[in-house]
């Protein structure tokens, strides 16, 4: 591989901050996009978020400017106003976010100050959120516009709800059985500490029902957030809990004894509770031990799931022989091996870790190891199993299975978790049944 022309290779998470920004409006119910762009920038950041959710139409809720040629000349700011205005009278949002592509932040015009002056002419909160396509990526987007939100929050008001918990940095990226089974096992992992689950950001609920947030006794925050915890202590100024994702034995053990520690609800029941929990999930696993015990995968996620999968993989007696991590602005390579540590996941030492990899690079990794029939399975998006199917390898096909922003095929109506206890037997449910690639003739 040439890797001087790495640089400028297509990756399988080649999605900028809009889309990302565009993901977290989507995430809460009651809230509007604006988006002052161009009449076609509008279709690059929708078009993947369209078909990964069909529990809830992403266009209903996101609106442009339809800025042309002429505008771009004459100036395009005074567009916002009048469009601001009237997408609050066909939709009546709680909360409007105004973002503007690259070509237009670079024509000068004070956007910022265009919006603060036009928010003044509608009834809800009205906040601009930057969202350059020049550098970041998609968790960046979502960061940024998870942080505006809290921002906007009253923070300066008293703790209300004891035992109640709220949860900072949750990735929502569509209302399917996935995050709802999420947020379920959420819900039971911290009924075992005595503990009630608040308000989650983002969750897929609406941005009223997330002001009840600073009322919480409790805050943890999730790694997704961690890249933006300093800024966020600046505006919070209370103290919040940072927690793995409790995805895989070892990872949820390690959860509940963080989460029971900062909250005061540590017992020796709860290690005597943990093992019972453990020793209901393998007994359930014994029945397709036979299937997943030796098998070895490559999967492709961002960070924090990156580790889960491996915790999760490693109870089902699968080895993970290829890593690629999607994105950089959540950490490298060194970062993804000291999160194993920390939440004690083992793994093989010939592991290989690839950072935000081309398409190219990933193809060619995982063609030799097909080649020399060395994996049996592939976890990725929609976007990277695409690419598998089109190497040139039919000695071996393995299965695919997608997780992961997007998913075309993969899609579920009922509560199907991957974090908690009931994460790990849904994840080896489908490996059991994960249909195989279809490779093209070559």
């Amino acid at each position: 591989m040439d890797e001087s022309l790495e640089f400028f290779r297509l990756r399988g998470s080649e999605y900028g901050q809009l889309t990302g920004l565009n993901i977290a409006v989507h995430a809460l119910w009651d809230a509007f996009m604006l988006m002052h762009c161009g009449v076609g920038c509008k279709h690059k950041t929708t078009s993947q978020l369209s078909t990964h959710d069909w529990a809830r139409s992403v266009v209903d809720r996101e609106g442009w400017t339809e800025v042309g040629d002429a505008e771009l000349i004459t100036g395009a700011s005074d567009r916002i106003g009048p469009y601001l205005r009237s997408w609050y009278d066909r939709v009546e949002p709680s909360l409007i976010v105004v973002i503007s592509v690259t070509f237009l932040d670079l024509t000068g015009e004070d956007l910022p100050f265009t919006v603060k002056e036009n928010a003044e002419t509608v009834p809800c909160p009205v906040i601009r959120v930057s969202a350059p396509g020049t550098h970041g990526d998609m968790f960046l987007g979502y960061q940024n516009g998870l942080v505006a939100v809290l921002r906007m929050l009253d923070w300066k008001q008293a703790t209300r709800h004891s035992k109640e918990v709220a949860i900072l940095g949750y990735w929502f990226d569509r209302y399917e059985g996935d995050h709802a089974g999420n947020l379920q096992q959420l819900q039971l992992l911290l009924k075992m500490l005595g503990l009630q689950l608040g308000a989650v950001a983002f969750s897929g609920t609406s941005f009223t029902k997330l002001q009840r947030i600073p009322q919480a006794e409790h805050l943890l925050v999730f790694p997704l957030l961690v890249p933006k915890i300093k800024r966020l202590q600046r505006v919070i100024k209370r103290e919040m809990t940072v927690v793995p994702l409790p995805m895989g034995l070892r990872p949820i053990a390690v959860w509940l004894k963080t989460v029971a520690k900062a909250t005061q609800t540590y017992s020796a029941h709860l290690e005597q509770l943990i093992q019972r929990k453990e020793e209901v999930v393998r007994k359930k696993l014994t029945s397709v031990s036979l299937y997943t015990k030796g098998k070895r995968v490559a999967i492709c996620a961002d960070l924090p799931h990156a580790v889960g999968l491996c915790a999760m993989l490693s109870d089902l007696g699968v080895e993970v022989v290829l890593v690629a991590l999607r994105g950089q602005s959540l950490g490298n390579a060194s970062d993804f091996q000291e999160a194993l540590l920390q939440n004690e996941v083992p793994v093989s030492e010939d592991m290989l870790v690839l950072l935000d990899p081309s398409l190219h690079c990933l193809g060619e990794e995982l063609g030799a190891l097909i080649d020399l029939e060395d994996v049996d399975g592939i976890i990725a998006s929609s976007t990277e199993l695409n690419m598998v199917e089109q190497l040139p390898v039919p000695s071996l096909i393995p299965f695919g299975l997608e997780f992961g922003f997007p998913c075309k095929h993969y899609h579920t109506i009922r509560p199907a978790a991957y974090m908690g206890y009931t994460g790990i037997l849904v994840l080896a449910d489908r490996i059991v049944n994960a249909p195989s690639l279809r490779f093209v003739a070559r």
